[in-house]
């Protein structure tokens, strides 16, 4: 099942769990929108941020690799680990 990350400029959205689900639902409405019904996420993860590369590249990779609960691999080009610190405690979190 497809997951989303999702990094929220305003935290304070998040300040309560009925706020959480309505913004989980509004990301699936615009996921379902742009891509369609398909590629609807199972569940939305919301983090400070992602984990990017020196040169500011998303590291996809990683992140799939931990919700799928496997060794992220190579991360010596990794900026900040606590990005992906941030999505290994949200996938466990779930587990």
């Amino acid at each position: 099942m497809p997951q989303a990350f999702a990094v929220v400029k305003d935290p304070k959205l998040l300040a309560d769990e009925q706020q959480r689900q309505q913004l989980e639902k509004a990301v699936i409405a615009q996921v379902a929108a742009q891509l369609g019904a398909i590629a609807n996420p199972a569940r939305v993860y919301f983090v400070n941020q992602l984990p990017k590369t020196r040169s500011g590249k998303v590291l996809r990779r990683s992140i799939q690799a931990l919700a799928e609960g496997r060794d992220p691999g190579d991360l010596t080009t990794l900026d900040d680990p606590s990005g992906l610190e941030q999505i290994r405690q949200a996938v466990q979190s779930e587990s």
